[in-house]
């Protein structure tokens, strides 16, 4: 589904655009490297 499409329909669209942006520029490798350090230590404790 595209939400650029139903954001562009609403009334504050710049404001919806620049959250929306700044969702999309967090960064998920950081949290990935943590699940891959909490899996890692599970395995060796088990």
């Amino acid at each position: 589904m595209n939400f650029g499409l139903l954001l562009s329909n609403l009334p504050h669209i710049d404001e919806s655009r620049v959250c929306y942006d700044a969702m999309l520029s967090l960064k998920p490798r950081e949290s990935h490297r943590f699940a891959a350090f909490w899996l890692g230590l599970k395995a060796l404790v088990s």
